[in-house]
């Protein structure tokens, strides 16, 4: 079994993270493009990764479902910003793409918990209905750019989501070399 959903998860964090830097600074127009390398390389990482679980089912039971299908949404939705900003465009479009996405997360997130999933599912739901809620406001937060309360709420609702997300990734990273000592491919 190949399992990397650690650096899944860890990249979720650094993307939400990104996210939230983004709209709590707002950067000017001159400077958005400078943010670009980041949106794209996390649309990267996550795109080749979710879109082999989704194809080739890798993890048990749902657990492709819950962690394949929501990343790849959010792998494009990424991708598409990164390249976006590096041609210097509007990202207006994405962030529309990113609130109805937004509900993904949430739904995943309140059956996560509703199910157990995950050795915590309580904290692991909640990551996610973060992560969703935060692309929700996103949309509020690049299309009223003299509303900065609303940018600095998303700001605080991803943070708090990436610090999640980090904590599962580097938790995963740790159980799973344990896990892992003896495994050997056949």
């Amino acid at each position: 079994m190949i399992d990397y959903l650690a650096v899944m998860l860890v990249t979720v964090g650094i993307g939400l993270a990104l996210l939230a830097f983004y709209l709590y600074f707002a950067p000017d127009e001159s400077k958005r493009q400078t943010w670009g390398g980041g949106f794209l390389t996390v649309g990267l990482v996550l795109f080749f990764l979710a879109l082999n679980i989704d194809l080739h089912w890798i993890l048990p039971s749902s657990y492709n479902i819950a962690f394949g299908e929501p990343a790849l949404l959010f792998a494009a939705i990424y991708g598409v910003t990164g390249i976006l900003l590096l041609l210097k465009q509007d990202i207006l479009g994405p962030s529309i793409v990113g609130f109805f996405a937004g509900i993904v997360p949430i739904v995943v997130g309140l059956r996560m918990m509703n199910m157990g999933m995950t050795s915590e599912p309580g904290l692991s739901g909640t990551g996610y209905i973060l992560a969703g809620l935060g692309g929700m406001l996103n949309l509020p937060a690049i299309g009223y750019k003299n509303q900065r309360a609303v940018a600095i709420l998303a700001a605080i609702v991803l943070i708090v989501g990436a610090v999640i997300f980090a904590y599962m990734g580097y938790g995963a990273f740790w159980s799973h070399l344990a896990a892992f000592a003896k495994y050997a491919p056949k």
